[in-house]
């Protein structure tokens, strides 16, 4: 019995030796994507500390001391970047929102030129408006990792009110008391006095986005995972290839009047179909179970048109570059997993050390992910997404080139 398990056992062995392209892939695909998901939730748990601060910009229009003082007071935050000057210039709040609506920055932070008399107008009258802060975030960026930045700007405004609130009693009560000298020590109740939160945190998106859209844990996911399970494609549609290429049946189709062209598009046409109700069926899921805002659907269209190509032309190459099942099946998975780790589709590029956001603008994902946010998210339509989407056409057809190049008809 020992024998006959022993005997088996090498049988299966020299099987999966004669193809080392598969089982390198094996050892590869785990290896890869440990390191992709390790250097991308790098950034997640070290996000907010001195080695990987969260950048803000940071508008100083106010014409008073108050908004420079706490400016400073921020910048003494190890796990925050304070960005004030660019190239040597201030920044302006158009310029500002530019860069937050461009996705450079996740936030920015503008104090208005009356920013100190507005906190001089709340300490003298009770019936004064709250001093405002801005805070311009984009719609797409996931608030919690935002949330200690708001938690810091507000803590440090609150501070330095309550310093001048302080200020001011003391300044109340030495005119009351004339030149007696226990004026100069303020009591214990006035410097202990509570008080009522002191400024209003306006949260808004940069100029051109909507506004009024925040974005629900369904926003984030629906789109992520949608582009997820599209290229997953990859796997039966190369599979299809492979299997009708070993029996024969191209060369027995080719035996007719018919084109190369006409057999690839007719064999892709199927699977091309099944993205698109796909990507309308976990959209249909998202809105009616969910809620999820939509955005304009015809901005979605062009996207989800362009990235149901870019997965048939992955899985057009994938068919044209592995030579049997096991290398189609580690391939497909290869490009799948990894691709979608690196794309921002599991880890938010925003968290991301500088060298894996370069990295993943060069997946089709991120621009996908990317497209979809701008329409849904950031309220933008059919024409602001015409750059993702001929990115992703970009792919596409650099995906079905090398495909052509090196696709074979017969085993």
């Amino acid at each position: 019995m020992l024998f006959q398990i022993a005997a088996i056992s090498l049988k299966e062995f020299k099987i999966l030796i004669k193809d080392l392209e598969a089982l390198a892939l094996l050892f590869a695909m785990p290896v890869f994507f440990i390191l992709v998901m390790s250097f991308a939730l790098e950034g997640v748990f070290e996000t907010g500390t001195a080695n990987h601060p969260i950048e803000i910009l940071l508008v100083n229009l106010d014409k008073g001391p108050m908004a420079k003082q706490i400016s400073k007071d921020l910048e003494t935050v190890k796990g925050l970047r304070v960005i004030a000057e660019i190239d040597g210039r201030a920044l302006t709040r158009h310029r500002a929102e530019a860069l937050v609506r461009e996705r450079s920055s996740p936030m920015a932070i503008l104090f208005e030129h009356d920013f100190t008399e507005s906190i001089e107008r709340f300490l003298v009258s009770s019936k004064a408006d709250l001093p405002r802060v801005f805070l311009t975030i984009d719609p797409a960026t996931n608030r919690q990792l935002l949330a200690p930045v708001q938690a810091a700007v507000g803590a440090f405004v609150e501070r330095r009110i309550a310093i001048a609130r302080q200020i001011h009693q003391i300044k109340e009560r030495f005119s009351e008391w004339g030149n007696e000298a226990d004026a100069f020590m303020p009591s214990q109740a006035v410097l202990s006095e509570p008080f009522s939160p002191a400024v209003d945190l306006a949260i808004l998106s940069p100029a051109g986005t909507a506004s009024d859209i925040r974005p629900s844990a369904t926003e984030q996911n629906v789109p992520g995972y949608t582009i997820f399970g599209v290229f997953f494609i990859v796997l039966p549609l190369a599979a299809g290839f492979m299997r009708e290429r070993h029996d024969g049946t191209f060369q027995r189709i080719l035996a007719a009047p018919i084109s190369k062209w006409t057999l690839l598009v007719g064999k892709l046409l199927p699977y091309y179909i099944i993205n698109l109700v796909q990507i309308g069926l976990m959209f249909t899921v998202g809105a009616f179970v969910f809620g999820m805002h939509f955005g304009t659907l015809y901005g979605l269209v062009p996207i989800s048109l362009a990235l149901a190509a870019c997965a048939n032309g992955l899985g057009l190459m994938v068919a044209a570059l592995g030579r049997t099942e096991a290398q189609i099946g580690a391939l497909g998975v290869f490009f799948a997993v990894v691709l979608s780790a690196l794309g921002g589709i599991m880890v938010p590029t925003f968290v991301m050390p500088q060298v894996m956001k370069t990295l993943s603008q060069l997946t089709p994902h991120s621009w996908a992910l990317s497209g979809y946010h701008d329409v849904m998210l950031r309220g933008l339509g059919f024409a602001d997404v015409w750059e993702e989407t001929a990115i992703l056409s970009g792919f596409a057809a650099l995906f079905f080139l090398i495909a052509l190049w090196r696709f074979r008809f017969s085993a």
